[in-house]
Parts: C-alpha cells; structure tokens; sequence
C-alpha cells in the first residue's frame, strides 16, 4: 500500500474477471473474498472514475476514498485520506495498462467520491468527507478541479476549489442532532454527484468520446447536495471567466 501511494512507481495492470454472470450464474456472491482470490489490487475504497475525454479510451482517472477519518492509522502515505489514480492502457481493447499515482490527498482533500471532466485536460473531483471529517478538519465538503497536465508530486502544484459546500437548512438541523441515540440523519450536504454533459444520447455522445466544451455548444454541468433539503444544482458561467470568450 505504501508503494502504490508514492509519486514516480508504476505498476504493470491487467484486468482480472472475478465472476462472469454467463458463466457463474446470478446467484448472490462475495464479491470482496472473489477479489481477493483473484489477488486483485486492494484499493481504500475505490468509488468512481471516468476516461480521459480524448476519445481513445486509454487513459482512465479514478479515486479512493480513504477512511475519512483524521486520525487514519493508514495515514497519506498508505491511502488513509485516499488518493487519485491514473490507469493508462495499449490500447482501449488492452487487459494490460501501467498504474501510477495521480495526486496523493491529505486531510483538507479527502474523501473523493464523484468525478467529471470539464474539459480534455481539466478534471473534477468531489468530497464526501463525512460528518466525522468535517468535524475534525472544520470544512464541509468541496469540489477540486486537477489539471492532468501536472505533476502533483510538486508542492507548488495544488489543485483548484471550484465548489466549497455549505449546509443547507434541512442538514443544519439535522447536525443539532448528532449524537442523539436513534437519530440517523448526517449534518451535510455532501457532493455525492457532480456531471457534465450535452445531453447527447447518441453512442457518439458517451462520455470519454469527445472533449466537454462546458458552457458552450449545450455543454451544462449539474451537482447535488445530498442529505439535507437533496437539492441538484446547476453551475453557470462567469461572463467574466476563464470560459467566456
């Protein structure tokens, strides 16, 4: 765990089938002691991940997310707050690709969750931090935008806040009630969904085809605050903005 989360190693990948329902039936299976038959990599919490927008298919960027827990006796250096991996692949065909560490979270970027891609080069990623995090570090959840283009083994190199999640007045009640015995509601509005798309339905509109042109030629993004009042929201453009002509 300790070299997969370590800036510069690379690992040979290759895709492993731990049940095939054509094969193996629908009968209910476990699917964890399958993976670990099958010596499958042990991610801390693996959740989402999208292919580089440049229609090859090739470069895939997923996250972890961590143990969403300050004190992670896994710590950064063993995937305790997670991490964003990049998986390069021959071809989009290939079983067999090389893993490296993309960006290596710490407790003020934990948690990741949902991702999208805002352009070819520029990718998203959300927080789902979790009341017991949000607690600890004081800050809800946040939406970071990471360049693909950069090396984030480089302190100079931090990705950028587009979204700082506050409390909405459901979850802000809700949080007056933490601790209470029989009380299952979280006091957050966590970003378990961000998407960016055109609308495009067509096999030419699958996301990693074409490069998002977000806020123009109908490209719109959408983001939820879940928990809470369960508002999906929508972001528009700055007429002053980087993504204004």
């Amino acid at each position: 765990m300790g070299d997969l989360h370590t800036y510069g190693n690379t690992f040979d990948t290759k895709w492993v089938t731990i049940h095939d329902t054509a094969v193996d039936g629908s009968v209910p299976f476990d699917a964890n002691a399958l993976a670990k038959a099958a010596k499958a990599t042990p991610f801390k919490r693996p959740e989402n991940g999208l292919f580089r927008p440049d229609g090859s298919f090739r470069e895939f960027f997923f996250d972890e997310t961590g143990d969403t827990n300050q004190l992670t006796e896994a710590g950064a250096g063993f995937g305790g707050f997670g991490s964003l991996l990049r998986l390069v692949q021959k071809s989009a065909s290939s079983d067999t690709g090389r893993l490296s560490l993309f960006f290596l979270s710490d407790a003020a970027h934990s948690g990741f969750d949902n991702v999208a891609f805002f352009s070819k080069n520029e990718v998203v990623f959300v927080e789902d931090a979790g009341d017991g995090l949000h607690t600890q570090r004081n800050a809800l959840d946040s939406a970071f935008l990471f360049d693909v283009t950069r090396d984030y083994s480089d302190p100079a190199n931090q990705p950028v806040r587009v979204i700082a999640q506050g409390r909405d007045p459901s979850a802000t009640i809700d949080s007056s009630y933490q601790g209470t015995p029989g009380f299952p509601n979280e006091g957050d509005n966590e970003l378990t969904g961000i998407h960016v798309s055109n609308g495009d339905a067509s096999p030419s509109g699958i996301l990693g085809v074409r490069a998002p042109r977000l806020f123009r030629d109908g490209w719109r993004a959408f983001y939820t605050g879940q928990h809470g009042d369960n508002v999906t929201w929508e972001l528009l453009s700055n007429p002053h903005g980087p993504y204004d002509d």
